[in-house]
């Protein structure tokens, strides 16, 4: 009887631990939704938070962060943070960033262009000075951890004259 009842309780131990939700990490690809694998207090506190949010994409950063990225009417990219912790996610704590981070004065122009080219990996828009009439622009965009800065004209064109000794940078973020 011991050994039935023994038994009983192992099963039943076992389909417990089979039954929790395994949320999957994979790559840091915009080409795969991960909404469905968001937490669910999570991603109801990010709806009562911003209602009007439409386009909403999610990302996981590490296994302990997540975050949003949605479009606001006047054209900036805003991602909210939320910590998976369940200290945090007891009292809905987020933060947010409005994107692109801009370093100096930048044309509706080129941040519209800009967002419009590299979507969510855009990370930051600087002037450069210019050797003569053109106006240059540092666009910095992010994807999976690597930072590459490409240049842009006035008007938001991307600028690639590599025989005038023009460079684009790449450099790997450490997390």
């Amino acid at each position: 009887m011991k050994r039935i009842f023994l038994a009983a309780i192992t099963l039943a131990a076992a389909y417990t631990v089979s039954a929790q939700e395994v949320v999957m990490y994979k790559t840091n690809s915009s080409e795969f939704d991960y909404t469905a694998q968001v937490p669910t207090t999570i991603r109801a506190n990010f709806q009562a938070s911003y209602p009007t949010a439409t386009t909403v994409t999610w990302m996981p950063m590490t296994s302990d962060w997540w975050y949003a990225t949605y479009k606001t009417d006047n054209n900036r990219i805003v991602r909210v943070y939320y910590n998976t912790q369940p200290w945090y996610m007891m009292r809905g704590e987020s933060f947010k960033a409005s994107l692109p981070v801009l370093n100096t004065y930048v044309p509706d122009v080129v941040i519209t262009n800009a967002i419009n080219t590299y979507g969510n990996n855009l990370y930051s828009i600087t002037r450069r000075l210019s050797t003569g009439t053109d106006e240059m622009y540092h666009v910095t965009v992010i994807k999976n951890g690597v930072s590459e800065i490409t240049l842009m004209n006035g008007q938001g064109v991307v600028y690639n004259n590599t025989d005038k000794g023009e460079i684009t940078s790449t450099t790997t973020l450490q997390r």
